[in-house]
């Protein structure tokens, strides 16, 4: 087979006129066993990527490279696209998956639904035997390119926490209003982590509890966590895995939700998911049809992956991704440990707790460990340009260790669980013996992209992160419709020596972010910053939400440990605080440029602000 698509190759490409540039088809209606050419085109991306790996084995790359074009449809993914070193291209032959020009091109990771029957009135239900198989569950439902709602309680708004779990709650009552002392508190006390006190009549006597998920939002992060327990005549729940933080130690009145009892499908548009019998339960709106909707829930937790060999001495390069949409990509719901002894720790406090614990999820801030759609790791000068990335459960890109030169370019980004774009690498695994420091990602670019409507399962995300990555340059970015901060520079919470120097942050338009949570920033620096530039960025609308707790929300939030940034030419206004904020560092430990801060005097409407705000976004020079 593969001497006759290689004969099938070369006999395209003379026809061709021995162009320099290959070029590959892909097409809803073609056969991975044909020759991969414009008339007789692959059926999958993944077999051309495998086509153009035989092609390199018998000839060499051409000069000029290759192009994969991907015709028009929708292509869903049985698994995820990785790319190797083997798939890499070269400065003169990168090799381009594209969509065809003036058509859409979506790769999903998802599955219809489709065979809904009446159960009575506006209810409809389908059976999925792989749900009850116990081979496939989803938290995030699709139809017609929108996100449904999850049955949940309330159906607005939130219920209030009404303490901590009354054994503690004397404790918590010392440390509201801040957190010194917690952290230890947690260690001696970590069933402290697994719950709280609620108000008579907010949770109910639910069928299938073992299945519902409450969300609890603290002040900065948030806690998914299932329930072990409810204890109605002390009006307690207690969940199977911890919170980050004691619940009710920043404020005794915390919010959250409960989603996926069956109690809760009571409002049209939402469904319910039956793990035990695999039926997923819709509740349409009036004139809606399930069986006349495009209904895709997610099977991948990833769509695409370049993945290096290594210590970074076999990277993938020059390979790109033009014109695609990324859709579907599931949310797992991992347990994430806040302590690495912490399973030790919970079952000596709690000997009755089940040994197999239930999911849970708590993260740390900007939730850089919640997933991504799509991950470079080990790669060099590749990257995403005029891409989207939608419906997801997670965040939509990582750029993580051993990756330099990458670029993200005029890509949208939105309806998406977490946040954005990530570059970087997690706190704990920096230096030896874990990642030595030449891991940490360098001089990536995320330049004219739209990031909005994140954090709609870890509203703690971030539109941007830059941590433990350094040279690296964001520049004209839209922001706006997430649950915490525009972007997160740095990631060090005290004066130590970090990977962090010398990014750039310039000419991005940030508002409408901390829609959720509380003590963020338009944009939000943390730990020492040497030679860091946040530059002519034009920052605004940003408030404290109903119901938030802790500190307050600012166009610039320097915390702690923050020093040696250049802030200059920025434009900040209508912030519901103050537009500039410090915690463990001053006004003096930057150096501070002709900046139009709104709240401190300065003409926002004058001709020297107007510059940095029509400059400001997507699109500008």
């Amino acid at each position: 087979m593969r001497v006759v698509i290689l004969l099938g190759i070369c006999l395209w490409a003379a026809l061709a006129g021995g162009a320099e540039e290959l070029n590959f088809h892909v097409a809803p209606g073609g056969d991975d066993g044909n020759p991969g050419s414009s008339d007789a085109p692959f059926a999958t991306v993944g077999r051309a990527r495998d086509a153009i790996r035989e092609y390199k084995a018998e000839e060499g790359l051409p000069v000029g490279g290759v192009r994969v074009l991907i015709r028009g449809g929708r292509y869903f993914l049985d698994e995820p696209l990785v790319f190797g070193p083997e798939d890499s291209g070269t400065a003169l032959s990168p090799i381009v998956y594209a969509g065809y020009p003036g058509e859409e091109v979506v790769l999903s990771g998802g599955r219809a639904i489709a065979g809904w029957e009446n159960v009575e009135g506006n209810r409809w239900a389908v059976a999925l035997p792989e749900v009850k198989a116990g081979t496939w569950y989803f938290r995030q439902l699709f139809a017609d390119g929108a996100r449904l709602t999850r049955a949940r309680i309330p159906n607005e708004g939130y219920l209030l926490t009404a303490e901590a779990l009354s054994k503690y709650a004397e404790q918590a009552k010392k440390r509201y209003g801040g957190y010194p002392g917690v952290s230890a508190f947690r260690k001696e006390h970590p069933d402290a982590l697994c719950g709280f006190s609620f108000t008579p009549g907010d949770i109910g006597e639910w069928t299938s509890i073992e299945a519902a998920e409450v969300i609890t939002y603290h002040s900065w992060e948030c806690s998914w966590q299932t329930i072990r327990s409810i204890d109605f005549d002390n009006h307690e729940i207690h969940f199977n895995t911890p919170c980050r933080y004691p619940i009710a130690f920043f404020s005794p009145h915390a919010r959250y939700r409960v989603e996926n009892v069956p109690e809760a499908l009571d409002a049209p548009g939402e469904w319910y998911l039956n793990r035990k019998s695999g039926v997923l339960t819709y509740l349409a709106r009036p004139g809606e049809d399930p069986n006349a909707m495009d209904f895709v829930a997610p099977v991948l937790e990833n769509l695409l992956i370049l993945q290096g060999a290594g210590q970074g001495e076999k990277p993938v390069e020059h390979v790109s991704f033009s014109g695609l949409s990324f859709h579907h990509a599931r949310y797992p719901m991992g347990i994430y440990d806040v302590a690495p002894d912490w399973p030790k720790q919970a079952l000596a406090a709690a000997p009755d707790w089940p040994t197999d614990f239930a999911p849970g999820y708590t993260d740390a801030q900007a939730s850089p460990r919640c997933g991504q759609a799509i991950e470079l790791n080990g790669t060099r000068r590749c990257g995403l340009e005029d891409c989207e990335v939608a419906h997801v459960g997670a965040s939509g890109v990582l750029i993580s260790r051993w990756s330099h030169d990458n670029r993200v370019v005029g890509c949208e980004m939105h309806d998406l669980g977490g946040g954005g774009v990530y570059v970087g690498i997690d706190v704990r695994d920096v230096g030896q013996p874990k990642v030595p420091p030449e891991a940490a990602p360098s001089k990536n670019a995320v330049i004219n992209n739209r990031i909005h409507d994140g954090g709609r399962v870890h509203p703690s995300a971030v539109g941007i992160w830059i941590a433990q990555s350094h040279h690296n340059t964001v520049a004209h970015n839209e922001l706006f419709n997430l649950g915490y901060s525009g972007i997160s520079l740095g990631w060090t919470w005290n004066r130590a020596p970090n990977h962090s120097g010398h990014n750039v942050i310039e000419a991005n338009h940030i508002h409408h972010v901390l829609e959720e949570l509380a003590d963020g920033g338009g944009i939000y620096t943390l730990g020492v910053l040497e030679g860091c530039v946040l530059r002519a960025n034009h920052i605004h609308d940003i408030q404290r939400p109903d119901g938030a707790i802790g500190s307050h929300n600012n166009g610039l939030f320097f915390d702690q440990g923050s020093e040696k940034l250049l802030v200059e030419r920025n434009v900040i206004h209508d912030i519901g605080h103050v537009d500039v904020r410090f915690n463990q560092n001053k006004r003096e430990d930057h150096t501070w440029v002709d900046n139009f801060f709104e709240g401190e005097g300065a003409d926002v409407n004058g001709e020297s602000a107007r510059a940095v705000i029509d400059g400001a976004g997507p699109g500008k020079p």
